[in-house]
């Protein structure tokens, strides 16, 4: 299992699970990055932990799945997912992530990407 696939695992969990939300962020290096998809770079465990804890607040039930495949620079991952957002609304979509490791094996640089069409379901 790599480290990506801990990272879906665990984002699945986070939403409802603390220690899950925890875990997932101890997958990245103390200075890593994110680049979420349409959205600022976030540097820094700190940063991190609130830019996830904001996007887990807006969704809940989330579905994922994935695959993973060995870069020249890190792991790629591409998946799909389903959801609900807090207003009830029905919602899914895919994309890929991009995660470059440390030698630990910690995500030091993780950019999101979403592809164009987001389908959503009003309740």
């Amino acid at each position: 299992m790599t480290v990506l696939d801990k990272y879906f695992e665990l984002s699945d969990r986070a939403v409802f699970d603390e220690s899950a939300f925890g875990e997932l962020v101890d997958l990245f290096a103390e200075q890593a990055e994110v680049e979420p998809s349409g959205g600022s770079k976030v540097q820094g465990k700190v940063a991190i932990a609130e830019l996830y804890k904001v996007f887990f607040q807006m969704y809940k039930g989330l579905q994922r799945v994935w695959t993973v495949s060995s870069t020249e620079t890190g792991l790629e991952a591409a998946w799909a997912i389903a959801g609900q957002h807090h207003d009830g609304k029905i919602f899914s979509m895919q994309g890929s992530h991009e995660a470059q490791l440390d030698s630990h094996g910690k995500i030091c640089a993780l950019k999101v990407r979403v592809d164009g069409n987001e389908s959503v379901h009003v309740e």
